[in-house]
């Protein structure tokens, strides 16, 4: 079977790719003995309707996959439903941390095999993959809701739903990866910021249309969750037909030769299926990738990430991506329990909050999506360049550049800031700047996924992208379920003893600064590390400054 990122979907066959190809190359290096200066030759003429066709194919992929990221993130309006479970279920915060978790392991666990699947068989055979994760996971939970089934089946349902949205994630950062690799920051940018601003348009399409009385009797509005899932499974089952149809990958025909050799060649020295090394991350094989047998290219993706688990530097990379990741995915699990722990006593328990949460939810899809953006433009113009040498000009070279490592340590820094915030007390003194921290986490988080699957890009090439940071995005999943048990546990905790009283809030509802103090202390503690540990990757012993390796 061919791969789909070697073969065109309007190529028959090979050979048929082949002459295309070199068609495009006569044409462009032999135009000055062959072509008569008053009509283009016949060849040349194919070879740019060739390449008109595939801009148009290329930039249709590119549109799809930013619809499906667009449509992916339905995941991140969990802090909607929270207060939901809490009061409706009766599930206590841990058992809401248990059923977030249930979709990060999803989201997480799952990955190297997405991608693989993505790597070997195109994005467009796992979107049709994301539809049979989405539906069933979005109509069970629909179902456990109106029945109030204990929390472990709505824990399995989650687990599929977090399953569908990574699936169908990576099915849009990998076909913008390899059909636009020139700009890989931008490229990887674009999608991901589509996924962060989807919070965004669920969040009020959710406040707007499904909304129902309160079964309370209050006279208050809250979210009718059984219709939401309901369209979530309708509307996500037809973006996954959609992708099945456009997701492809097609070859770029402006590509130089150098930058062609590197990205379908080995990424490391140690691999014994590379002819020639030239620097790390890149080796020269053949010019056309359609010389390269699809048992071959499967072998050459295996040695890349058999070399990919053995660079020590990969997995101080991971961990810090582990110690940003957790913090930031149990915040957001949780900023709905947490608004109500902040507010007056008296509102906390007359006001069902959903408004405050989806504004919150739509500050950070926003300032994530500005962070997105402006990490992948500072990525592209400021980080140091992938290409060789002699391909940039004296001006370039003499441009002002910042590392890559450089500028994920700084976004970090803006999570670690709004953790010590949290934990100083300031905004349980004064809840109406709790605007300062979703936004302070909206950019870190936002960043942080943007310059991660940038940097492993760069370090370690663009060919094996969707399962290597496949790889790297299975820790995340440990992280969120550590920080968020935390957070469920002194939670939990500091509840238990405020209802032992005669005036307790119920339902294990918690009020006060100790509710999350610790569980934000111990955030920010664990953003430090990772900073640490980023730098001494990048500039440690057997670090990437020491191989050379240009971040």
């Amino acid at each position: 079977m061919s791969s789909p990122l070697l073969k065109p979907a309007d190529v028959k066959n090979g050979d048929e790719f082949r002459g295309g190809r070199n068609l495009s190359i006569s044409a462009g290096t032999s135009r000055s003995i062959t072509a008569s200066p008053l009509s283009p030759q016949p060849s040349e003429i194919l070879s740019i309707r060739r390449r008109q066709r595939l801009k148009w194919q290329r930039y249709s992929a590119g549109a799809c996959a930013l619809v499906s990221c667009l449509s992916a993130g339905s995941i991140l309006l969990y802090s909607l439903y929270t207060p939901l479970f809490q009061r409706r279920l009766h599930y206590s915060q841990m058992q809401i941390n248990a059923i977030a978790i249930a979709a990060e392991l999803g989201m997480y666990l799952l990955v190297p095999i997405f991608g693989w699947i993505c790597d070997n068989y195109g994005p467009d055979r796992l979107s049709i993959v994301s539809i049979f994760l989405f539906v069933p996971g979005y109509l069970s939970a629909a179902y456990c809701y109106n029945n109030q089934l204990p929390y472990m089946a709505m824990f399995f349902s989650f687990l599929l739903i977090g399953s569908g949205t990574v699936s169908m994630y990576l099915t849009g950062i990998t076909t913008c990866a390899k059909n636009f690799t020139k700009k890989r920051g931008l490229a990887l940018a674009v999608p991901i910021s589509a996924f962060g601003l989807s919070p965004l348009w669920m969040s009020q399409v959710a406040n707007s249309f499904f909304l129902k009385d309160s079964d309370d009797g209050s006279g208050t509005k809250e979210l009718d969750i059984n219709r939401i899932y309901t369209f979530f499974a309708v509307y996500l089952l037809a973006i996954g037909v959609l992708g099945s149809f456009f997701l492809k990958i097609y070859p770029d025909p402006d590509l130089d030769e150098i930058t062609l050799r590197g990205e379908t060649a080995p990424l490391l020295t140690s691999s014994p299926t590379a002819a020639e090394h030239v620097e790390y991350g890149a080796a020269v094989l053949s010019n056309d990738p359609n010389d390269i047998p699809p048992a071959v290219k499967r072998r050459l993706l295996n040695d890349d990430t058999r070399n990919f688990l053995s660079d020590p530097t990969m997995w101080w990379f991971a961990a810090g991506v582990f110690l940003t990741a957790g913090p930031g995915e149990s915040f957001i699990n949780n900023m709905g329990a947490l608004i109500k722990t902040i507010q007056p006593v008296s509102r906390s328990l007359g006001s069902p909050a959903g408004d405050e949460t989806a504004t919150h939810v739509g500050i950070i899809a926003v300032t994530s999506t500005v962070a997105r953006l402006f990490s992948g433009f500072l990525s592209d113009y400021l980080g140091p360049p992938v290409e060789p040498a002699p391909v940039r000009d004296e001006q370039e070279s003499k441009r002002f550049r910042i590392s890559r490592i450089m500028l994920i340590i700084i976004f970090a820094g803006f999570m670690q800031a709004a953790y010590l915030i949290l934990s100083s007390g300031y905004i349980q003194l004064h809840p109406q700047q709790f605007y300062l921290v979703s936004s302070l986490i909206g950019i870190g988080y936002g960043a942080v996924f943007t310059l991660s699957p940038t940097i492993v890009s760069v370090v370690w090439g663009v060919e094996n992208l969707a399962t290597n940071w496949g790889i790297i995005a299975m820790l995340p999943a440990g992280g969120a379920s550590v920080f968020g048990f935390l957070f469920a546990a002194v939670y939990d905790s500091e509840a238990k003893r405020q209802n032992s009283g005669e005036h307790g809030l119920g339902d294990g509802l918690c009020f006060g600064l100790h509710c999350y103090q610790k569980s934000f202390a111990g955030m920010a503690a664990s953003c430090l590390l990772a900073i640490v540990l980023w730098a001494w990757g990048w500039r440690g012993r057997g670090g990437w400054v020491a191989r050379g390796v240009s971040v």
